[in-house]
């Protein structure tokens, strides 16, 4: 009786029984997919599911090619030039994309597949508009969920949004 008490104590030492609890997995559940853009009715945002650089393979159902890297300026001049209102987002509305995922990237890999193409050796990091201090931007990383700051000259990927008719 007493080796089966250890056993159990050791076992759940090593896995803990609600480790992954409160985990989300992506499932793409929050989002309206049409095609190459993802509609969230809760936040009014529209987004292009690939980084910019990708394109949208629908047969595939993911996104190929080459996520670009850009600074920020030239990430906003490319948005503007999409037209339609897409704009580089906010932070407040990029952080509406993570998802607190027990493994793999920190956000819904259904309505954004292929993430893990935006990594260029740092990890998937994403500009926003948001300013953190004079002459420095927001950026997310979608790798560990992580925000952190850079200058606007630094080159990340970039996801467009807009916002959509409620």
């Amino acid at each position: 009786m007493r080796s089966g008490v250890m056993s159990t104590l050791f076992l759940s030492l090593l896995f803990p029984l609600n480790a992954h609890a409160n985990c989300i997995t992506a499932d793409g559940s929050g989002f309206l997919l049409q095609g190459d853009e993802a509609t969230n009715p809760e936040h009014g945002l529209t987004w292009k599911r690939c980084a910019v650089g990708m394109q949208w393979d629908a047969g595939a159902e993911t996104c190929s090619g080459e996520a670009r890297g850009l600074g920020l300026n030239a990430a906003i001049d490319y948005a503007g030039a999409q037209g339609e209102g897409w704009r580089v987002p906010t932070g407040r509305e990029l952080e509406t994309l993570t998802l607190d995922t027990c493994e793999g990237p920190k956000l819904d890999t259904v309505a954004f597949p292929n993430i893990a193409a935006t990594d260029f050796g740092d990890g998937a990091l994403f500009w926003t508009s948001t300013e953190a201090m004079p002459d420095m931007f927001y950026f997310f990383d979608f790798t560990n969920g992580f925000v952190d700051m850079h200058s606007q000259g630094f080159h990340l990927s970039v996801l467009l949004v807009k916002d959509s008719a409620r």
